[in-house]
């Protein structure tokens, strides 16, 4: 998994797996239509132009595999796939496949936090003592807040030599708690996936729920995310899982294998990876934010407030070509993911893709961005 930032220090080449949805003009049922026959969305000229963007995209490395969805004030101006799906079966790649969104998920994490301190659950700025039993001395002063802006100075993970049986919440616990401190409380970001993992946890604890339910019932779909899960999820079609290596899968393994991780969630990636969603879903998730059907203005004023390295909750921030921008990446083994948002206009991309790019990705998720805000 992989922040932007890291992606960008990476000089671009990158296992990437694109879906980005662009959304402009075309009547809404004409939309649903398309969509419903696995048809892609080119709306207009502007939708052209995005179209065009997205082909001339990475083409020493064979050109973008993936799907695509850009939006502008609610309205697609983009949806479509490119590449292929699933090679051996002469599959092109579906607009409504299913993606994981890798470290794209810490936003739900942060928001799943967010919407139990709006039913008055926890505070963000709790202490973990409050409701993780036998915290160490040397944690007291961490927040979670501080684990959710990767500010906790707890020793980030996860590392090859962390011996824990990952089926197992409580051995997440014992195991993340348990780590030392590189760092005071607060004093500086260090990117941690293990972090998130223990939110994750907190989540459980609080809400009475598995983490992977929380998220389906208090956020998905509430925000009209109705294909959105997480790895795992009863029901989840992996038919619907694009394969890596631009379809051709992964060599060592299973047919039906279809996430870096495996087909099953452990405490491994829980709550730092492993949401499972469509661009389209991606989009609903957007126009939730733009409410307060699922976060209060004050939840989503916090979610995007930066502590350290331009990285708020579940998001960094920065301003773009295009304004204002939160956006997040990520990254696993055949998949790259983008999603970024403007938060001084209405518009949005999300992308992912399932091959490995010579060009990052991130940079044409901010060029589309920039043209559907115009």
């Amino acid at each position: 998994m992989m922040s932007n930032q890291s992606f960008r220090r990476r000089s671009g080449r990158v296992a990437v797996s694109a879906a980005i949805s662009v959304v402009l003009g075309a009547p809404l049922a004409a939309q649903k239509k398309a969509v419903a026959a696995g048809g892609p969305v080119v709306e207009g000229e502007v939708g052209k132009d995005l179209d065009e963007r997205v082909l001339a995209f990475d083409r020493a490395a064979g050109g973008f595999s993936g799907v695509v969805i850009v939006a502008r004030d609610g309205k697609v101006l983009l949806e479509k796939g490119y590449g292929m799906h699933d090679a051996a079966a002469s599959l092109p790649m579906r607009t409504d496949s299913l993606w994981d969104w890798a470290s794209v998920t810490k936003q739900f994490t942060a928001a799943a936090l967010l919407r139990l301190q709006d039913k008055k659950k926890l505070s963000l700025d709790d202490p973990l003592g409050k409701h993780f039993p036998d915290v160490p001395a040397d944690k007291k002063g961490v927040t979670v807040r501080h684990l959710l802006n990767h500010t906790s100075g707890i020793e980030s993970g996860f590392k090859s030599e962390w011996d824990f049986d990952s089926r197992s919440r409580p051995a997440l616990e014992k195991l993340v708690l348990s780590r030392p401190m590189t760092s005071k409380p607060g004093e500086k970001h260090d990117y941690s996936n293990s972090g998130y993992a223990l939110a994750a946890a907190l989540v459980e604890r609080l809400s009475g729920q598995t983490f992977e339910e929380y998220c389906v019932t208090e956020l998905f779909r509430p925000a009209g995310m109705t294909d959105a899960c997480m790895i795992g999820w009863k029901g989840l079609d992996l038919a619907r899982v694009p394969k890596i290596d631009r379809g051709k899968g992964f060599a060592d393994r299973p047919a039906d294998f279809r996430f870096a991780y495996g087909n099953e969630l452990n405490w491994g990636y829980r709550g730092c990876g492993g949401a499972v969603a469509t661009v389209r879903d991606m989009l609903a998730w957007d126009r939730a934010l733009r409410g307060t059907k699922v976060l209060s203005a004050r939840a989503k004023k916090e979610l995007y407030t930066v502590a350290k390295n331009d990285y708020a909750l579940g998001w960094e921030r920065r301003r773009l070509p295009a304004g204002e921008c939160v956006l997040h990446s990520g990254g696993v083994l055949g998949v790259v993911t983008m999603y970024y948002r403007l938060l001084d206009g209405d518009a949005v991309v999300a992308l992912a893709c399932n091959y490995d790019p010579k060009a990052n990705p991130g940079d044409l998720a901010s060029e589309l961005l920039a043209r559907a805000a115009k």
